[in-house]
């Protein structure tokens, strides 16, 4: 099997990738770039790298790689720019006797910096290792034999030696991995690749007295949420056993918007999703949109946000609850679910020739929002004032669609945050140093 590697750079959080031939760096430093002067020979000892862990990561539909995680450490008083352009190798350095392995050129768009007497955290990553399995194969065997074949290979690598010519510079990426063994035979793909879905809260709109919106032909959105709610849990512990599904109500039960939030909490929930369907004085207004915590929101969206229990507070309150939006670390991650789906949505209603309008993502300071401490969204699935919109969902194939483009908006956002995950090995020898 023929080695594949891709360079990339980390710094402060933001990615920053160099795509070379075949190989990848990614890099972490806190320092700004700043011009220093070459090492005059090659030097094994001016740059040292400890070995952290392996792990595995899916970049896409049928897209696999094995990260090997490194802290560096630069000794000298030197900056040490690794210089893009054809100046830059990889070779493997293989067991017993340290022969070193046919070396394969890579290219830089980027030099990748690393500041003299600082730290900085690197990653081999193998990439494009693995074709798509075959279609609805849960235990996904060829992608497992591949992995067997890779990781065997890796245990005869003694370390990973790096040539930058232009800075005469040598760095060793010592092997320290014990044998690397993949997760149980059984387990599927999501588990293989360690997507960390945990507990999930599902928030059916209403209930109770509280019918939400009632369409022309009498479609309360209360039963309509609770339908979609019930269908969504269903898929995700069908497709994902390990997850823990919550649900604010599975009946019909009026439950306060605070005490929804409360229930996701008290749960120390990874995510909370609140199901709802809109309604406008337009009938002809139709479409999907999806929200997440903000108070600098558009007239539609407080529009929105009345109808499913706007915050009413003196402008003191309000002032108190902007500075806790945003000092919530969590805001990113609800814009980013928001995002996730909000496309999948209107992926999976969008069918034939029905048309589907896509509203967006927005922002409005809903109560059920509020009080969460997890990533948190509230999901408009359609307008029941719609009359077309009204009958399509009363069908219950088309509320099963609703539930599996939801289902799918939250695989892919937990695919997307759980980037680097399974660590597939613990050597004695790994060091956690930042």
């Amino acid at each position: 099997m023929q080695k594949r590697f891709a360079i990339a750079t980390l710094m402060r959080g933001n990615k920053l990738l160099f795509l070379g031939a075949s190989f990848a760096l990614i890099a972490s430093s806190g320092a700004s770039y700043l011009p220093g002067h070459h090492a005059t020979t090659w030097n094994h000892s001016a740059i040292t790298a400890t070995y952290i862990g392996a792990q595995l990561r899916e970049i896409g539909p049928g897209n696999t790689t094995l990260v090997l995680a490194y802290a560096l450490q630069n000794h000298t008083d030197v900056d040490y720019p690794l210089a893009g352009g054809s100046g830059v190798f990889l070779m493997s350095r293989l067991k017993p006797n340290g022969a070193l392995s046919s070396q394969e050129q890579i290219q830089l768009s980027y030099p990748t910096f690393l500041p003299a007497r600082q730290k900085a955290r690197v990653a081999l990553e193998i990439r494009h290792l693995f074709g798509g399995p075959a279609k609805n194969d849960p235990l996904f065997p060829d992608r497992q034999d591949k992995l067997k074949a890779l990781f065997k290979r890796l245990a005869d690598v003694q370390s990973f030696v790096l040539f930058d010519q232009a800075n005469r510079l040598q760095i060793e990426f010592p092997g320290a991995w014990r044998e690397l063994k993949l997760p149980a035979e059984e387990r599927s793909l999501t588990r293989v690749l360690g997507l960390k879905v945990g507990r999930i809260v599902i928030d059916a709109g209403h209930g109770g007295q509280d019918t939400g919106t009632v369409g022309p032909k009498g479609l309360m959105e209360k039963d309509l949420c609770l339908d979609v709610a019930l269908r969504l849990g269903k898929l995700i512990q069908q497709k994902v056993p390990s997850a823990d599904v919550i649900y604010t109500r599975q009946n019909d039960s009026f439950i306060t918007l605070e005490e929804r939030s409360e229930i996701a909490n008290n749960a120390k929930a990874d995510l909370f999703l609140s199901i709802h369907a809109n309604s406008s004085k337009d009938a002809n207004v139709r479409g999907i949109e999806t929200y997440y915590l903000n108070l600098d929101a558009s007239p539609q969206a407080l529009d929105a946000a009345r109808e499913n229990g706007l915050v009413q507070s003196s402008v003191h309150d309000l002032q108190d609850l902007f500075k806790k939006i945003a000092r919530n670390e969590k805001l990113e991650g609800s814009r980013d679910l928001a995002m996730d789906i909000q496309e999948s949505l209107e992926t999976s209603v969008r069918v034939g020739n029905r048309p589907e309008r896509n509203r967006g993502v927005r922002n409005a300071p809903f109560v059920v929002l509020t009080g969460a401490d997890m990533p948190s969204v509230l999901a408009e699935i359609s307008f029941l004032s719609n009359p077309a919109d009204e009958q399509w969902l009363m069908l219950p194939e088309n509320r099963q669609r609703v539930a599996e483009g939801l289902y799918h908006g939250i695989e892919k956002y937990f695919r997307n945050n759980n980037s680097l995950t399974t660590d597939l090995v613990l050597s004695s020898k790994r060091n956690r140093q930042p």
